[in-house]
């Protein structure tokens, strides 16, 4: 797979440097690989028809998924030259900048989308949203201000009001912008979520009916599990805790966070065999996990298996050499 992205972006970097058509119509060229279906009928329909905007907004999409940003940009920008008044073609190249750790063009972008689109309801939330990601809160909150001049009951206006007073520490007033919220709109899942923490924060018992509430809303939703379960094992309730994470990983095995925190519990517990096993997975899932690694020598390091910790804990700290833990784990295991 990744000779295949290789060999596709290769392709794209000799085709941006080679001549230039002076056709104003000319597509992006872009080649792709013969066995991706998908990709190829999407070229022979730009080949076909090169002002078919939407054909390139739908590769586009294909490109991202991808993390192809280059021939994903260009072919946005060649959308929007042909179809200016599709406000979803802005959302998506702003999408592309971002991924693209491009945040300052991400930000353009959906800033000229919401001058275009000035009462587009979904396009002043992107922007709020994404002002709120680059800690511009006072453009956020004015953004957010323009939606609720529109639509004074907008629910989604009201979580990323939430969202701002939370990313500035102002708890109280984050929570009656997501109460306001689910009032207004039940359906937001991720309102009730950070209700629980907030509470859970303020340690009031209430927290527990909000994650509750939204795993009621949404008996799939495992980060409302994954939050349940967290707030039980601060609470010391860890057999609930723990009873929840190992339902997290039946519905899925490969949420590795699950396991790291059964493992952590058990780890709490001394009950060392459990805990191995749950980092021993962890490991398998995701080899680049440097936690895993730590903790798993941790635990062989409790269980008098000396040579084994240092295999993992140097494993940890190659992962990541700023793991401060992992260091001084290692000084320890010299004094044993």
């Amino acid at each position: 797979m990744r000779y295949y992205i290789f060999l596709l972006v290769i392709a794209w970097f000799l085709q941006s440097c080679g001549g230039h058509s002076e056709e104003k119509s000319a597509e992006p060229q872009v080649q792709f690989q013969s066995d991706d279906p998908v990709l190829t009928g999407l070229s022979q329909i730009i080949s076909d028809d090169p002002e078919n905007a939407d054909g390139y907004y739908e590769r586009a999409k294909m490109l991202v998924d991808r993390e192809l940003y280059d021939p994903a940009i260009d072919d946005l920008n060649k959308a929007l030259s042909i179809d200016s008044t599709k406000a979803v073609y802005y959302h998506l190249l702003s999408d592309a900048y971002l991924d693209y750790y491009k945040s300052g063009e991400a930000l353009d972008v959906m800033e000229k989308a919401a001058e275009k689109f000035p009462n587009r309801i979904p396009t002043l939330l992107k922007l709020a949203e994404l002002q709120l990601i680059l800690k511009q809160y006072d453009g956020s909150f004015f953004t957010v201000q323009k939606i609720m001049n529109q639509d004074k009951q907008n629910a989604e206006a009201f979580f990323m009001l939430g969202m701002i007073y939370r990313a500035q520490d102002d708890k109280e007033r984050a929570i009656n912008s997501f109460q306001t919220a689910v009032e207004l709109d039940p359906e937001i899942i991720d309102a009730w979520i950070i209700l629980g923490d907030l509470f859970a924060d303020k340690d009031y018992k209430i927290a527990e009916r909000y994650y509750d509430n939204a795993i009621r809303l949404d008996p799939e939703n495992l980060q409302a599990y994954h939050a349940k379960a967290f707030y039980l094992q601060n609470s010391n309730r860890i057999p609930e805790a723990i009873s929840i994470y190992k339902e997290i990983n039946s519905r899925d095995p490969q949420y590795t966070d699950a396991y790291l925190n059964t493992g952590i519990l058990y780890l709490d517990q001394d009950s060392l065999d459990q805990a191995f096993e749950h980092f021993n997975i962890l490991v398998k899932i995701d080899p680049q996990n440097y936690l895993g690694y730590y903790y798993r020598g941790i635990t062989k390091m409790f269980g008098g298996d000396k040579s084994g910790a240092e295999v993992d804990l140097k494993q940890s700290l190659r992962l990541n050499n700023d793991f401060e833990k992992a260091r001084i784990a290692l000084q320890e295991l010299e004094t044993l």
